[in-house]
């Protein structure tokens, strides 16, 4: 997400990958955008991003989007098939971690825990998937 084009990383991951062989890549979801300036009830913001393919992420930096559709075609161009794709960060990367933190460490790993399993399961079907901040795309070489 930190590079102007996704072809030439894509070209590079697939160039290396032997026959049988996985890419695994994760990406910005470029439709998602609008989540997060809506949240923040910054609705101008969040009205642009509708269309945007790009935003500045949460470490000041530009950042670009992809859909699913886009980088599995580059998979395929270059001879490795789209396998599965899954979404990444549903609920957690709109919240802190840190809200309603106790302090009690078995506490907070028990949450940790059933925030993984809800976002794992989240991340496996639809529509959530399609929901989630960053997609992970997975194909075979």
């Amino acid at each position: 997400m930190y590079l102007s084009e996704p072809a030439p990383m894509i070209e590079a991951l697939c160039a290396c990958t032997v026959v049988d062989g996985i890419v695994s890549v994760m990406a910005l979801n470029a439709a998602t955008l609008a989540v997060r300036p809506a949240l923040e009830r910054r609705w101008d913001d969040a009205r642009a991003a509708f269309h945007a393919r790009g935003e500045c992420g949460v470490l000041g930096l530009d950042t670009r989007a992809d859909t699913v559709e886009e980088l599995s075609g580059l998979f395929a161009d270059r001879g490795v098939r789209p396998l599965a794709w899954y979404g990444v960060w549903l609920f957690t990367d709109w919240m802190t971690l840190d809200d309603g933190d106790d302090g009690d460490d078995e506490d907070d790993e028990d949450e940790l825990t059933r925030i993984a399993e809800v976002e794992l399961e989240a991340g496996r079907r639809d529509p959530y998937r399609r929901l989630s901040r960053v997609f992970h795309l997975v194909g075979r070489g």
